[in-house]
């Protein structure tokens, strides 16, 4: 039994260890979704009915960050330095990611002459990875993945992180108008979280609003990554009060199988799960498996256009059987991603700011006090 509020450093925790678990959930559930379908079906699905392990782990994403990301604009105490670690810790990635797309995968598996894929326009714009990254503009080459039974997008799981990005603008404005400081506030910073989720703005044929469907889930989905995101922040508000222990996660897995069949069931999966999510984030059990380093991103990028590859080249071939193929790419591509972007990138912005920090301590009275109030980095999430 522990408190969540003791539990937030990331000695204390097994946050990275989750987050790995949640996106070889994810590369898990396409192999379902990119092979021909041959009767198989995702397991957690079978088991459940109404869910499967993909969304299972974007909201096992989506609970961590909202926790995490509002500790970190507390930790923080600056609204640039939120910023520019927010931007270093996703963007990079992203970017490098576009660039893997455009001109090592497009290129293999194109069906058009050379030339002419490097010479379309529809080539180049998938390197703006500022709209894929705010508005959600998925990435699709030329003659790449044409005839794949999942279409020819790319890596459509990035239009979760598209959500991640407007979620870190509602901390940061939350944290601005100083509500990330009480439960109150918090309450009120959830309500401005809900807007972006209730309200859909419309461009064409003039700008608009209209009220969001809530019939309408994401495809495969249950339910919406974005309250998640949101029941992170007030468990973050709550952290000194929320006891997580086993039992309690065990008597909450319980309550679900007893009520399975009812309409009960899925509000009660679903606090089961996130309630679960926190024990194995925090208990000492799992704590010697935790990585030293957090592949979790990486995995997500390069999961889906390598289970793309992998379809292209073999259509037919059941989905279980691709999962030993794809994983030691996937996981090849992750590390890459972190030891020769993620992590270079996080240490250069680390000490431009501690660069900032020092220049601003010798810099005069006025430089001391401002950043009198700064507190020690909280870890990179």
């Amino acid at each position: 039994m522990t408190l969540l509020s003791n539990a937030l450093s990331r000695e204390r925790n097994n946050f990275d260890l989750v987050r790995l678990a949640a996106a070889s959930s994810v590369v898990y559930s396409h192999a379902f979704v990119v092979q021909m379908p041959d009767g198989n079906i995702d397991a957690v699905a079978r088991l459940l009915g109404f869910d499967y392990a993909g969304s299972l782990g974007v909201f096992a994403f989506f609970l961590l960050s909202g926790i995490l990301i509002t500790a970190s604009f507390e930790h923080q105490r600056s609204a640039l330095r939120f910023i520019a670690l927010r931007a270093a810790r996703i963007w990079p990635p992203v970017a490098v990611g576009s660039l893997f797309a455009v001109f090592i995968l497009g290129p293999l598996f194109t069906t058009l002459p050379l030339r002419e894929y490097f010479a379309s326009p529809h080539t180049w714009i998938n390197l703006n990875t500022v709209t894929t990254m705010f508005v959600w503009a998925p990435w699709k080459l030329p003659g790449v993945f044409e005839h794949n039974f999942a279409g020819n997008m790319i890596c459509p799981p990035l239009w979760t992180l598209t959500i991640e990005v407007h979620y870190y603008l509602v901390v940061l404005l939350a944290g601005l108008l100083g509500l990330l400081k009480t439960r109150r506030g918090m309450m009120v910073a959830v309500l401005i979280g809900l807007i972006p989720f209730l309200l859909r703005p419309h461009l064409h044929p003039h700008l608009a609003l209209s009220l969001r469907d809530l019939a309408e889930k994401p495809g495969g989905y249950a339910y919406f990554p974005e309250p998640v995101f949101l029941a992170g922040m007030l468990l973050y508000a709550s952290r000194s009060r929320v006891v997580i222990s086993g039992w309690a996660a065990l008597a909450l897995c319980g309550a679900f199988l007893a009520l399975r069949g009812t309409p009960l069931a899925q509000p009660v999966f679903y606090a089961a799960f996130g309630y679960g999510v926190l024990w194995l984030g925090t208990t000492p059990i799992l704590h010697r498996f935790v990585p030293r380093n957090d592949y979790s991103l990486g995995i997500y990028i390069y999961g889906f256009p390598v289970q793309q590859c992998v379809a292209a080249l073999w259509p037919h071939l059941d989905p279980l059987v691709t999962l030993p193929l794809v994983a030691p790419v996937i996981f090849a591509l992750a590390w890459l991603s972190w030891h020769g972007v993620e992590k270079p990138a996080m240490n250069w912005i680390r000490r431009r700011l501690a660069r900032r920090r020092t220049g601003a301590l010798t810099g005069g009275a006025a430089a001391v006090h401002d950043v009198a109030h700064v507190v020690p980095q909280a870890p990179l999430r």
